[in-house]
């Protein structure tokens, strides 16, 4: 059962990496194209701060192979 258990969270945290690469992907795309410098230095922000939680994300899933 345990086992299972790990399995399927070790699963939703993949889920979870391809999402937030797709979201992080997304706002490098726009903030690429922003025409606006603030609005560019926004999108880049936040698109750094996906990258962190990716990173965060990652190292989970290495603790729990």
């Amino acid at each position: 059962m345990l086992e299972l258990q790990h399995q399927m969270i070790s699963e939703q945290f993949r889920e979870l990496l391809e999402q937030e690469q797709a979201v992080a992907d997304r706002y490098e795309s726009l903030a690429a194209d922003a025409p606006d410098p603030t609005v560019k230095a926004r999108l880049a922000e936040i698109c750094r701060d996906k990258q962190r939680h990716i990173a965060l994300v990652q190292r989970l899933l290495e603790i729990m192979d």
